[in-house]
């Protein structure tokens, strides 16, 4: 009998986290917010055409974050009434209106199940959700047979840098102004690309990749080694007034970029790659089971959770996810938690 009970209520358990696992979180990047400003004969006719000037915009929009720039332009090429399917809705923030003049701040939020499901009989790749997190080593030199400056406050590329943050793909962390930083690296190890010292960096300030960017005054301007983790370089020209910060900022801004460009070119190839982990999970309480079944509903590129076995303070599920391992377990220790390899299995815990 005590046995029987037992089952029964690890049994009941096992239903009550089912029906307690919530829905995949809704993706922002198919929500976005527009402006619009347009005129005509009548209040009426201008407000109808500034809806369908934001619902075009807001396609327009979600493209550049959702796929590559040739994805984006079939997207964008869609005619008004085909377009107008994909918008779930739209939510007006502030509006003013005249006899014939309409201007609002809208909210406009696409079906994004319905415009993933057009992209995939489209063949038009979607990039996973990941706002990926790259840290921004910037060395400067005013020749090439100079020493290169890191910390020192004459280093100009390092100052274009700190108001740089990237974008809805790529959240760019200029290498932040730390005791614990500067402990850790210096100019000569990071043209080095010294490997302990980076990987370090990266756990100190959360971030998922890093580029060293090596710059050097040419004749014309400014030139860019934009070199990762893995050693991947490319060289970036930018042509200017040695000396100005204008020139700098637009070695940002076509460094960035490129990064934006790699990213993408990476998040697409992760997105095609489908894995999956066996995972125990050890836990004190059925809230605690709860908020980690969340937590990995939360994470972007978590697909699916299979559940194998339930059983007194302990879960193992099969996790369906897309992209690598690696980048599993960047997620998971953002979230506190981490992943250890077993024999048989991976092993989630609570950090």
């Amino acid at each position: 009998m005590a046995m029987f009970l037992r089952t029964a209520y690890w049994a009941a358990a096992l239903l009550l986290c089912l029906a307690a696992f919530p829905a995949q979180a809704a993706d922002e990047r198919f929500a976005v917010e527009i402006n619009v400003d347009v005129t005509d004969s009548n209040a009426s006719l201008a407000r109808e055409r500034a809806m369908s000037e934001a619902n075009r915009a807001a396609i327009v929009e979600v493209a550049k974050r959702i796929t590559t720039s040739e994805g984006a332009a079939r997207l964008a090429a869609m005619t008004d009434d085909q377009l107008i399917n994909f918008i779930k809705e739209v939510l007006v923030i502030s509006e003013k209106t005249s006899n014939v003049r309409y201007i609002a701040n809208l909210r406009v939020v696409l079906n994004e199940g319905m415009l993933r499901q057009y992209m995939q009989e489209r063949d038009i790749p979607l990039l996973i959700q990941s706002n990926t997190r790259v840290l921004i080593i910037p060395i400067f030199r005013e020749s090439s047979s100079d020493a290169p400056m890191l910390w020192e406050s004459s280093n100009l590329w390092r100052q274009a840098w700190d108001s740089a943050r990237g974008g809805m793909v790529v959240t760019l962390i200029p290498l932040p102004t730390s005791g614990t930083n500067y402990s850790i690296i210096d100019a000569n190890k990071a043209q080095a690309l010294d490997g302990p010292a980076l990987d370090k960096l990266m756990r100190v300030n959360g971030a998922d990749e890093v580029y060293v960017l090596d710059a050097v005054y040419t004749e014309d301007g400014l030139e860019v080694q934009a070199t990762s983790y893995s050693g991947n370089t490319t060289t970036i020209k930018v042509i200017g007034t040695p000396g100005s910060m204008e020139l700098f900022n637009a070695a940002v801004d076509e460094t960035e970029k490129y990064l934006d460009s790699q990213v993408r070119q990476q998040n697409l190839k992760e997105g095609a790659q489908e894995s999956s982990a066996v995972i125990m999970y050890n836990f004190s309480s059925l809230r605690e089971w709860v908020a980690a079944e969340s937590m990995l509903r939360s994470i972007p590129y978590v697909k699916d959770i299979e559940m194998q076995a339930m059983g007194t303070n302990k879960a193992q599920f099969r996790l369906l996810f897309v992209g690598s391992h690696e980048k599993l377990l960047y997620a998971l220790r953002d979230k506190s938690y981490n992943l250890v390899e077993g024999d048989k299995f991976f092993i989630l815990e609570k950090v």
